[in-house]
């Protein structure tokens, strides 16, 4: 294994430093990457209306993305991208080894602009960070409190459970639901 190799290793699942915009709920460059995806859908021809249709969702909901009031999940960016005709990517390795969230080119800049590289944040993502990040693991599981910070293997471990309930039925949640208060409770 040569330098370059070792390097990337180390880089793997952690988020790049050089990131242009961080959104999630509460971040300050919402309304920022709002206006690059306006920038985008008025670069398709596509109305906000029929931008909305093809995503699936309503005009408000994405008039609110564009004026940073709401930012789309992290899982929505290929569809986005696709819809619209852009140049990016998702949940990518840069060369140096860093994952990048979304690379997107700004239609603005034109074809000699540099791309801009945007963070996601939410609950579910930074526990899924913690768990590949390698935070120390230790067997503290069954004494943490609702507001310490999960170890890796909890992370990793909520971050499936999470993933399966997204695709759990409607009968399935009530169940889960139950068994969760009762044994919370």
């Amino acid at each position: 294994m040569d330098d370059g190799d070792r390097q990337l290793e180390t880089h793997i699942g952690e988020p790049s430093p050089f990131v242009d915009m961080v959104v999630g709920p509460g971040e300050a460059d919402n309304s920022r990457f709002g206006g690059l995806l306006e920038r985008l859908r008025w670069k398709a021809g596509l109305s906000r209306a029929d931008a909305a249709a093809k995503l699936g969702f309503s005009s408000e909901y994405l008039r609110l993305i564009e004026v940073g009031k709401r930012t789309p999940a992290l899982g929505q960016m290929r569809n986005l991208l696709s819809v619209y005709g852009a140049v990016g990517a998702v949940e990518e390795i840069s060369p140096d080894g860093y994952r990048q969230d979304l690379i997107v080119f700004d239609p603005l800049d034109g074809d000699d602009g540099d791309p801009v590289v945007v963070e996601f944040t939410s609950r579910i993502r930074e526990a899924r960070r913690s768990a590949l990040g390698g935070l120390p693991d230790d067997d503290e599981d069954s004494r943490q409190t609702a507001h310490e910070r999960p170890t890796a293997s909890r992370a990793a471990e909520l971050g499936m459970v999470v993933s399966l309930l997204a695709r759990a039925d409607d009968a399935t949640l009530r169940k889960v639901h139950k068994l969760l208060e009762e044994r919370v409770d």
